[in-house]
């Protein structure tokens, strides 16, 4: 992935101070021209990602981009990717608890998104657009790849 996103942080539990822990629930509201995340404990924060062009920009409280076309419940925001015609956002659409470690839950994701952030398909030739449907399709893998893990709370890689 190109670069990792990270969801709003908010402060864990008051029993770990200095702690911070991911938001566990995001709402995701598709507008014509940007995606939006909020965090779904507090909406004002979060960040827009411009359709047009994969722009990342934090949300202001004072934002109002109107009323969404779609609004969904996401669970992570995984990372972008640029391929030759511009930027994807990978988001996680369905998760299921497994366990714990460390005192901590574990998900395991059950389903992952890929959303376009360009525009630049539309005016591609040919072949690049084929190239991009070629690599699209490798990516639909990641979608669809079991056995990946994450925890809200706690690093699981091994250091």
């Amino acid at each position: 992935m190109e670069s990792s996103i990270s969801s709003s942080l908010s402060p864990s539990s008051p029993s770990s101070p200095g702690r911070f822990k991911l938001c566990e629930q995001l709402e995701l509201q598709e507008f014509q021209d940007k995606y939006v995340i909020k965090s779904a404990e507090s909406p004002s924060r979060g960040f827009s990602i411009s359709r047009r062009g994969g722009d990342i920009e934090p949300l202001n409280e004072d934002d109002n981009f109107g009323s969404p076309s779609k609004t969904s419940t996401i669970y992570g925001v995984v990372g972008t990717i640029r391929l030759l015609a511009g930027t994807y956002l990978l988001v996680i659409t369905s998760r299921k608890e497994v366990g714990n470690f460390l005192g901590f839950p574990v998900f395991r994701i059950m389903s992952m998104k890929f959303l376009s952030c360009n525009e630049a398909l539309k005016f591609s030739t040919w072949q690049e657009k084929k190239d991009e449907a070629y690599f699209m399709n490798l990516l639909k893998t990641v979608e669809s790849t079991p056995g990946l893990y994450y925890s809200y709370e706690t690093d699981l890689t091994v250091k």
